[in-house]
């Protein structure tokens, strides 16, 4: 793979994509001996973009783990609205899910945060590590996961550079590039569904509630932001969206407003609204060679819940004990038995959230009445099932996705976890 006058660096692990869950892989070892590499071909914002049109419901657990992971500045309240409790109803039916935090002795059941704040805070953390070179903004032009190290040749600068590791993580995103390049696939469908993103401001208080109203073309979300403002999600059929996108500011606000109910009173959309297309995608295999994925380059799923993030932190602080007890026992991180483990810790949490959003954005986008009666039916039972009520919310805040060190939000010092 090398070239003449090419240079060579070795490193203990190589990741590749800088967006939040990459970050959140090196953030998580910025305490420990291992040397890290990442490679991302867009520059790092200095400051973070005040765009509320993108943000994320990060879970309690989520929460632990940015702390453990240094990036607690993320959570600033000024920046992040808490989410203390949420309701969610099946249309117009009589009936709802309501979900406290003070119902499994909590203070609150996540926070609403920026992504660029989470990225920002992430990259404080990374960035002040001595075992971190970060390459950036830098393009991998060739990569080669099988053999005694994974080997990664970048281009920065107009200069060709030749990085070695015995594991590389692919955390670039679902369309996954290294995913592609080194043939593992992955079972995806398209829901022919977008959403519409954009920042609400309701004409009552939200009292930091989140709310989820399912419609017949998709879930309609409203997403408490400091200073009363919320962020809304819309899921409309593609066409749909397009058409919302387009729309004046009023005429937005009145179908809005027609559409969630009246629990907040008059919807006023405040700026520019945005949209995405939605499709669902799971790789047949998490790891292939020394190549491990993370994030969505191994699972992207339904919106609905807002637990894809979510998942992406759990890969990346599963993968950062894994290789930090690894390093530290003298272990090959990039070795069929430690990625086996890591493969076998994450993939029944995400194979289960994945299954259970896709099947919720199915059942409830099904018309008439009689299916309409028993989902109502299933609601109010489970609204007052108490034990199983309760197991659901924890396992949904990720307070049951692991055990190690990062998932009780302390952070990493090269001690890793005990063995699965």
């Amino acid at each position: 793979m090398s070239s003449s006058g090419e240079g060579i660096k070795d490193y203990d692990l190589i990741v590749v994509g800088g967006g939040i869950v990459g970050l959140a892989v090196v953030a998580a070892l910025a305490h420990t001996p291992v040397r890290v590499a990442l490679v991302e071909r867009r520059p790092f914002p200095q400051r973070p973009a005040a765009d509320t049109r993108r943000v994320s419901a990060l879970t309690a657990g989520s929460e632990r783990i940015l702390r453990g992971m240094g990036a607690a500045g993320a959570l600033d309240p000024a920046r992040a609205g808490p989410i203390r409790s949420m309701v969610i109803w099946d249309g117009d039916a009589p009936g709802a899910l309501t979900l406290g935090a003070q119902e499994i002795g909590r203070e609150r059941l996540g926070a609403l945060v920026p992504n660029g704040e989470i990225a920002y805070a992430l990259q404080e953390s990374a960035g002040k590590a001595p075992n971190v070179d970060c390459y950036c903004p830098a393009d991998w032009e060739e990569l080669h996961g099988e053999g005694e190290l994974a080997e990664c040749r970048i281009a920065q600068s107009g200069a060709s550079l030749r990085l070695r590791a015995p594991i590389l993580a692919a955390a670039d995103g679902s369309h996954s590039p290294v995913r592609e390049a080194v043939a593992i696939g992955s079972a995806a469908w398209d829901y022919g569904q977008s959403a519409v993103v954009a920042e609400i401001r309701p004409q009552r208080p939200h009292h930091h509630r989140a709310y989820q109203r399912f419609l017949r073309g998709g879930p309609l979300a409203l997403l408490p932001l400091p200073g009363g403002h919320c962020s809304m999600v819309w899921t409309l059929p593609r066409a749909r969206a397009e058409g919302m996108r387009e729309l004046s500011d009023a005429g937005f606000g009145q179908r809005l407003s027609r559409a969630f109910g009246p629990e907040l009173g008059t919807l006023e959309a405040v700026g520019p609204r945005g949209s995405f297309p939605l499709g669902f995608q799971h790789a047949r295999t998490y790891t292939r060679g020394r190549v491990v994925l993370v994030g969505d380059a191994a699972h992207t799923i339904h919106p609905l819940a807002g637990l894809g993030l979510n998942l992406g932190l759990r890969d990346s602080a599963a993968l950062a004990e894994m290789v930090a007890e690894a390093h530290r026992t003298g272990e090959d991180p990039g070795s069929a038995r430690v990625l086996g483990r890591y493969q076998r810790r994450r993939l029944p949490d995400n194979l289960l959230v994945a299954a259970y959003t896709d099947g919720l954005n199915r059942l409830f986008g099904e018309p008439g009445r009689f299916i309409k009666g028993p989902r109502g039916l299933g609601m109010n039972l489970l609204d007052r099932s108490g034990p199983l009520k309760g197991l659901l919310m924890r396992q949904g805040m990720g307070l049951m996705a692991g055990q190690g060190t990062l998932f009780r939000g302390e952070p990493l010092n090269g001690a890793g976890r005990p063995k699965d």
